[in-house]
């Protein structure tokens, strides 16, 4: 069978590898998100819309594409942003049917394939949560996998075919550089993956001596995308993370020194983190596809190859870079970006296995296709769950509390889903730009303050050295500013800052008296209604819907209203038959209130979980003296669980919660 290119690469079929890309990124299309997700997405569409600069290292790849495409006419700018993640996502079954078909030569000890059924069957897998997921949000992963498998693709084909030319080095480098645009990591890996291949194939004279060379000259040519964070770093009309314009502010950029990185602190941790990702594996079916990937690396694996060791190095690659982060959940939605490409290698493996059988007797291909279809779907979310072309919750809680916050009002935010979301949508949307955002853990950097006054210069001066710290500075700037009206996102916040706060239906207001009663804030009725209707098909936001009424729920009690507490707890539990209305009236109304630190809990997770907030509403309920409905709360926790409470400092007693 004659070889043909599609996007530079040797396929055997255009037509079936181009339809089976297309037909998946009809998919991803589909059930994509259409507005702001959680994380990093806000702030990536933020600098794309406005060719800014983002948090270190740049991703300035993908903000140059991601600005061009924000800028097609009639097209939300959201919606494209989203979609070129899809596209990239299912682009990469090009380079993984090319990087399969192409072990799938006739040499010796080679057997045949029908590898009619290779990208067929890596599309199906690319439905694989761990494959869509990012891949239907605003996000730099799939646009790094795809180059860097593209590049991997293209180096296997010039290996095996010991050519001699220039070209496929040179390209191979280039592709790497630009997925290293997009996201360093990823394109690391997958480089130490090919790189003793590429020795070995040197040594053995079956590549020109040249070849190492130009990888690294393609690799820096693809690097010369980062020359846009020097351009772009005296801009001032626009977000540019750090501005990087000098020698000193560009090493605090390239060393992210805003970030501040834990990293395990002994084997046994990495170890647990390890077998925690390898449950989370077991439970979505991902072991099952590596497994299956990794058997037909093993029948199609030879010595001129990349075969089993390209399998199986960015795996160890990208699992350990995972575990060895201090601060480890395996819900965290990054991490299934950085397995991408182990994802995609092993359903290149997948695409070989078919193949071989296929080969030996068609009705083997049919049952083993149905398994994978079968593995799709019941991986969850299954793909006729997913709502994520429903989900605008990070979009509608930012809108909704920058709308109703208070004339010309200070605004304190923390946590990553608020700050993100609601700098996009005052900076890029013209949203309420009376109101001044200050995001606390950017209150240590002068270039946010810079950014910060050249957006409001109505502001009063703020003298920004001085003793105490980041909260020191933070209490001079609210002095300067006294007249204005301060909201804050949490109690616990503004108790170190030494503010008072009172209930408020989006954050919290900063006011010395509150009322004799409070209500379930509008924040956790819209996240319950959101809950309702995502339910577990948008990975995140039933966590992030848990998070952020466990943090209502928490600052009600310590502002002194129990009642209000728990009714925000529920409102992040989904639904369920058994656990209905309940009767509140044995809570009490109002209590004293009381400085309380936050309910912590093992293992740790990235942003909430339903059953901790049924925990900590029969922790209030036992505290208060409600203790039947303390018991029933708990009963359900144990079921939706179990919950372990974690205390590292005070005794395991409600008084203290």
């Amino acid at each position: 069978m004659t070889e043909e290119k599609l996007l530079g690469l040797p396929v055997r079929s255009r037509r079936m590898t181009g339809a089976a890309a297309g037909a998946l990124f009809a998919f991803y299309v589909w059930t994509m998100c259409r507005s702001l997700s959680m994380y990093d997405s806000p702030e990536l569409a933020l600098v794309a819309e406005q060719l800014g600069l983002g948090h270190p290292f740049g991703q300035p790849l993908h903000t140059l594409i991601g600005g061009l495409l924000a800028r097609i006419p009639g097209i939300d700018p959201l919606v494209a942003l989203n979609a070129f993640s899809a596209l990239a996502g299912a682009l990469t079954v090009i380079p993984a049917t090319s990087f399969a078909e192409t072990l799938v030569r006739p040499g010796p000890n080679c057997p045949a394939g029908d590898v009619r059924f290779v990208a067929p069957t890596i599309a199906i897998a690319g439905m694989h949560p761990a494959l869509w997921e990012p891949a239907t949000r605003i996000e730099v992963y799939a646009l790094a996998a795809f180059f860097a498998l593209w590049g991997a693709a293209r180096f296997a084909s010039a290996v095996l075919d010991e050519d001699p030319r220039s070209r496929p080095y040179l390209a191979t480098g280039l592709s790497l550089g630009l997925a290293a645009s997009a996201n360093v990591v990823c394109a690391f890996g997958v480089a130490v993956a090919i790189t003793p291949r590429l020795l070995t194939a040197i040594a053995r004279r079956e590549i020109p001596r040249r070849a190492l060379g130009l990888v690294i000259a393609g690799g820096l040519i693809g690097l010369t995308t980062y020359l846009y964070v020097f351009a772009v770093a005296g801009r001032e009309d626009v977000v540019v993370w750090g501005a990087p314009t000098n020698a000193a502010s560009l090493k605090h950029y390239f060393t992210a020194a805003d970030f501040s990185s834990k990293a395990v602190a002994s084997w046994s941790e990495w170890w647990g983190h390890v077998r925690e990702l390898s449950e989370w594996s077991l439970h979505n079916g991902l072991i099952a596809m590596l497994l299956a990937g990794f058997a037909g690396y093993a029948i199609y694996a030879r010595k001129p190859g990349l075969g089993r060791f390209f399998f199986i190095a960015p795996l160890i690659f990208f699992v350990s870079f995972i575990a060895r982060n201090g601060t480890f959940a395996v819900d965290v939605l990054d991490y299934a970006g950085y397995l991408a490409i182990p994802t995609w290698i092993a359903a290149s493996g997948v695409g070989l296995f078919v193949a071989y059988l296929a080969e030996r007797k068609r009705s083997l291909a049919v049952p083993a296709l149905a398994a994978i279809v079968l593995l799709v779907m019941v991986a969850p979310p299954a793909p006729y769950e997913r709502t994520r072309n429903r989900d605008t919750f990070t979009w509608d809680i930012a809108h909704e509390a920058l709308q109703a916050a208070p004339p010309d009002a200070i605004v304190i935010i923390q946590a990553d889903h608020w700050i993100g979301p609601l700098w996009y949508l005052q900076e890029q949307r013209g949203l309420r730009p009376d109101v001044t955002l200050l995001a606390y853990g950017l209150a240590s950097s002068g270039w946010f303050w810079r950014h910060l006054y050249r957006r409001h210069p109505d502001l009063d001066p703020l003298p920004l050295q001085g003793p105490g710290g980041r909260d020191a500075r933070v209490r001079r700037f609210l002095a300067s500013n006294s007249t204005r009206p301060v909201q804050i996102e949490r109690a616990g916040l503004a108790n170190r800052l030494g503010l008072p706060t009172c209930p408020s239906e989006w954050l919290l207001d900063v006011r010395a008296g509150c009322g004799d009663a409070a209500q379930e804030p509008a924040l956790t009725r819209y996240a319950s209604a959101a809950l309702a209707e995502l339910e577990d098909g948008s990975p995140g936001p039933s966590g992030l819907i848990a998070r952020v009424t466990l943090d209502r729920g928490h600052d009600l009690y310590s502002q002194g209203f129990p009642r209000a507490a728990i009714a925000s707890l529920l409102s992040g539990v989904p639904h369920v038959e058994g656990l209905g209305q309940v009767d509140l009236s044995s809570v009490p109304l109002r209590i004293r209130p009381s400085v309380r630190p936050a309910p912590a809990y093992e293992p740790r997770v990235a942003l909430g979980d339903a059953a901790r907030n049924l925990h900590y509403a029969s922790t209030i309920a036992t505290a208060t003296g409600a203790i039947p409905l303390a018991a029933y709360f708990a009963s359900w926790s144990e079921v939706m669980g179990p919950v372990q409470p974690k205390f590292t400092a005070l005794p395991a007693s409600p008084a203290n919660l």
